[in-house]
């Protein structure tokens, strides 16, 4: 388990925050994590595509790009596919979202609650109401009911 250093406590009692380097290997904890929502942005530009809301799946574009080309081109923030909370009402048997493994894998990595568990104790909790919203930059970001 890493221990913080009387100092590194110290300075997040005094400051509010504490950046500490190499918790954990982000190529092993976040890459992921793209990967997986590098698959969901497959399966949204297939089925824009497959639908004719979009010309193309963008398929060779960097996610960044990618994503904004699909929400662009659309004319739709589609959010949904992304986050793994269900919404608050329309839920359909086919309402999109994403639970996968590695968003686990990462809210429950050995070392960040290790980490975690200097500040608040061994008992610690995730709040349940949680959202993965893909950003576009927001002066192409088109506009609807979502945002």
């Amino acid at each position: 388990m890493p221990t913080l250093t009387a100092e590194q406590l110290d300075h997040f009692e005094t400051f509010g925050f504490l950046a500490v380097d190499e918790v954990f290997d982000p190529a092993e904890v976040i890459n992921p994590v793209m990967d997986e929502y590098a698959d969901v942005l497959d399966v949204l530009a297939n089925d824009l595509h497959a639908q004719g809301a979009i010309l193309d799946t963008y398929a060779g574009l960097p996610f960044g790009e990618r994503v904004s080309k699909v929400y662009v081109e659309s004319q739709k923030v589609h959010a949904q596919y992304f986050d793994f909370s269900l919404p608050q009402k329309g839920i359909k048997a086919d309402t999109p979202f994403w639970a996968g493994p590695a968003v686990f894998d990462a809210l429950t990595n050995p070392s960040l609650l290790d980490t975690v568990e200097c500040f608040v104790g061994p008992e610690i909790y995730s709040n349940p109401v949680q959202h993965v919203r893909v950003k576009v930059p927001e002066s192409i970001a088109p506009r609807d009911a979502d945002g």
